[in-house]
């Protein structure tokens, strides 16, 4: 049931933001949407900028989740960036208006966990010190600034071409450890 509620709040919230800017959407209307209090809203999110991070979370873990199926880098990038184009109203609305701190910091910190994890994984005779963990900070952060311009095109190109772009840019050490 909780997870049903959050569900419930985040379509909601996806609705408003078909019809209005990030900033002009309140918890009130978010909650009148859904039929719920506001308390409820609270007990699940602090505010809409954590609601919009759950929202990236749960796309992302169907997509990355081992569970899922298969593990394929390439592939998996691929169904993230096609999940993630499924919601652009959210991202083109929520992340100008986020300007490096929540939803964007977000992002940046589920990526250096998702790669630091594929690599302990994959690679567990890998030491994942400061270099490696720099490394995979600094291709999240040039990543998600690409990402971010190619939801805001007018005429994005394929994910799996976008993809092909952003592993060739990767730097080698890292390519070589994630595919």
């Amino acid at each position: 049931m909780k997870n049903q509620t959050k569900e419930m709040i985040a379509e909601a919230f996806k609705q408003l933001l078909r019809k209005q800017n990030f900033r002009e959407i309140t918890v009130t209307e978010i909650c009148e949407a859904v039929g719920c209090q506001r308390r409820t809203f609270y007990y699940h999110f602090d505010d809409k900028y954590q609601l919009a991070a759950w929202i990236y979370t749960q796309t992302m873990n169907t997509v990355w989740d081992p569970n899922y199926g298969p593990y394929d880098f390439r592939e998996n990038y691929i169904a993230g960036l096609i999940a993630i184009q499924k919601d652009t109203d959210l991202y083109r609305k929520v992340l100008p208006d986020d300007a490096l701190s929540g939803l964007y910091k977000h992002i940046v910190q589920y990526g250096d966990t998702m790669f630091e994890e594929r690599i302990r994984k994959n690679h567990p005779e890998v030491a994942v010190d400061e270099n490696l963990r720099f490394m995979i900070h600094y291709s999240n952060q040039a990543q998600i600034c690409v990402i971010r311009e190619w939801l805001f095109s007018p005429h994005p190109e394929e994910a799996s071409s976008l993809v092909a772009k952003i592993l060739e840019a990767f730097p080698e050490r890292l390519r070589g450890l994630l595919l």
